[in-house]
């Protein structure tokens, strides 16, 4: 194990986690890189799940647990924030697995290089095989990795499987998503997650990128995401999910275009607005529903002819590879 190195803080928001709690937390204390700090923030859990974090907090020192009530994954993210130490900082649901070499990997990289951000790729594994396939791999090599400037540009650009194989850029495409990610701690200085919105990391992912001077991304697969029937991402969507899906890709619209990048990515978020038509049915729902169609189509009108032909090819493309995620991938168990 590296007990030296940079400190690093790994923030897990945990809610009924239920039995993929306990292999998500030892995934993290048997990293390599042990200059950590688990901030287990326990949001009002009613299955138990506190007090497994209090269990295990009693028999590593390196646990820091903070029991507060409900208040939402972004709530949860934010208290992690506010009470992290570390010179690094990433991220960890509740339920999935990262490999025993993920931190010291992403360490390497970021202090190698001097990025300001690290990522790795991620396993889609049903959650039933998410240990043994994580075992099975703990002691493959490290592969290439490639630094490059400019990550908002990436973020909204690079983001079809068929436009990132075709141009071999692979290693430059990342999600909002923030696990599989380090950050430098100062890059969340006066930046945190909105309360009660379900695209809290859209919603900063811009931010975020935009103070970024450069991003070092490998091709070393270290973050599990394991995919089971009753998770979040399962779940039925509401108007109002919808609603604020559109209303974090128009904020990210709206940096992209100050930026002078071609908001591509932010296009594709903003046609959930069809997703909100389908659900929305109460007065106050048709109504924001009416208020998004405006707020897409004054976003929509600032792209000139050709962005728009390149933002709608792209997005057809994403959509046919959405289709193809959702009967493999959200099948597995």
């Amino acid at each position: 194990m590296t007990g030296a190195g940079p400190l690093v803080s790994i923030i897990v928001p945990v809610y009924d986690a239920g039995e993929h709690l306990e292999p998500c937390i030892r995934s993290i204390l048997e990293q390599t890189h042990s200059a950590l700090e688990l901030i287990l923030v326990d949001d009002g859990s009613t299955d138990g799940s506190g007090e497994v974090c209090d269990r295990l907090a009693a028999q590593d020192v390196r646990i820091r647990v903070i029991h507060q009530e409900n208040g939402g994954i972004a709530v949860a993210q934010n208290a992690g924030l506010d009470a992290a130490s570390g010179d690094l900082i990433t991220f960890c649901d509740n339920d999935d697995l990262m490999a025993p070499r993920m931190l010291e990997r992403l360490v390497e990289l970021i202090e190698s290089t001097g990025a300001d951000m690290s990522c790795c790729r991620w396993k889609n594994v049903g959650a039933s095989q998410g240990v043994a396939e994580m075992r099975k791999h703990a002691d493959d090599p490290f592969g290439a990795y490639e630094v490059f400037d400019d990550p908002a540009r990436a973020y909204q650009t690079v983001f079809s499987l068929a436009h990132r194989k075709l141009l071999r850029v692979e290693l430059r495409y990342f999600s909002e998503a923030n696990w599989g990610k380090m950050y430098r701690a100062h890059l969340f200085d006066g930046v945190r997650f909105p309360a009660g919105r379900y695209a809290q990391d859209v919603a900063v992912a811009m931010t975020l990128y935009e103070r970024m001077s450069s991003v070092v991304s490998c091709e070393d697969a270290l973050y599990y995401w394991l995919q089971r029937g009753d998770s979040v991402s399962h779940a039925l969507r509401s108007a109002a999910y919808y609603s604020d899906i559109v209303h974090a890709h128009a904020q990210s619209f709206d940096v992209a275009i100050r930026l002078g990048v071609l908001p591509a990515r932010a296009y594709t978020g903003m046609t959930a607005l069809r997703f909100e038509r389908r659900a929305a049915g109460t007065a106050d729902e048709l109504r924001r529903l009416e208020d998004d169609r405006r707020a897409v189509r004054t976003r929509v009108r600032q792209l000139s002819i050709w962005q728009r032909v390149i933002c709608r090819a792209l997005h057809l493309q994403r959509l046919l590879e959405i289709q193809v995620y959702n009967v493999t991938v959200h099948r597995r168990r």
